[in-house]
């Protein structure tokens, strides 16, 4: 009986202390990660998102954020079923006993049919706990039965014997329930762990896709010296004369020099050509193309 309560005593505080394990992580998951939601708004700053020109990159940009925020608001949601979650009773238990009894087979083809009816993962647990009891039973249910025949007992004939009787009944009763949350306590954990994996995947690549879309568009090159270039005018007489162009520009190629602007869009200094003048302008994509040539 010593031995018995030595064991019993060790085996709650191991399980107490399992179950705090996992409310203490738990709670800390909590934390770190309603920290990090405040991150990941805080980080969303408006000059970011207002430098995306693209609408599709703002869609994408905008989509990242709100999908790590849902997996991030997951795991606390998780986290905090964890923290809240109640402790099994023993109506729990019976209850559980209870409705796999109901789903087991009664009529003759369901009996002969060859897959295995489904049993509760937990009451599969308590049957091997049951084995290494210091009172024989089967079930929570059984167990319950016999401590309530017991104390019926012990009510009619007082005795020591009986009196030990109920105690080993009561304890194991206990023991049976401790195990019971200890199951349910790493149940919780394994779920929480599995949420863990893939959420924290999706948050770092959306982090990932939001940077690359609020990344700002590269800027091109400036002209850091004049070189020479050949100016394809091709635009209409509109864009040539809003350029401040002379008309007989039109769909003229032009030697000249680009001295500033980008290179894709450079301001060049050009040559006169039949009744085209001497002109400095930008060639913009609507007046054409400047490309440039080997310096003579």
């Amino acid at each position: 009986m010593a031995i018995y309560e030595q064991q019993t005593g060790a085996d709650q505080a191991q399980q107490e202390d399992h179950g705090a394990s996992v409310r203490g992580a738990a709670r800390w998951l909590v934390t770190s990660y309603a920290a990090l939601a405040a991150l990941l708004v805080a980080g969303i700053q408006l000059k970011d998102v207002s430098s995306i020109t693209s609408e599709w990159r703002l869609a994408v940009a905008l989509l990242a954020v709100l999908m790590a925020l849902l997996a991030t608001s997951t795991v606390i949601v998780a986290a905090s079923r964890v923290l809240i979650a109640p402790a099994l009773t023993w109506n729990d238990l019976v209850r559980r006993e209870t409705k796999e009894m109901t789903g087991r087979p009664t009529t003759p083809a369901a009996i002969l049919d060859e897959t295995p009816p489904k049993q509760d993962p937990l009451l599969t647990e308590l049957k091997w706990f049951t084995q290494i009891q210091p009172v024989r039973f089967t079930s929570p249910r059984d167990l319950r039965e016999k401590l309530s025949a017991a104390r019926e007992d012990l009510s009619n004939n007082p005795s020591d014997g009986l009196r030990e009787q109920v105690l080993q009944y009561e304890q194991a009763a206990q023991a049976c329930l401790q195990q019971a949350n200890a199951w349910w306590s790493r149940q919780l954990y394994e779920r929480l762990i599995t949420l863990l994996k893939w959420s924290s995947t999706v948050i770092a690549v959306c982090i990932l896709v939001f940077l690359w879309a609020s990344r700002p568009p590269e800027e091109p090159a400036k002209v850091s010296k004049p070189f020479p270039v050949t100016v394809y005018l091709q635009g209409s007489t509109a864009a040539i004369t809003a350029a401040k162009l002379d008309a007989a520009c039109v769909r003229q190629v032009l030697s000249g020099w680009a001295v500033d602007g980008k290179i894709n869009e450079p301001e060049v200094v050009t040559q006169p050509r039949g009744a085209c003048p001497a002109s400095r302008f930008t060639v913009s994509d609507e007046l054409g193309v400047a490309v440039p040539a080997a310096a003579k």
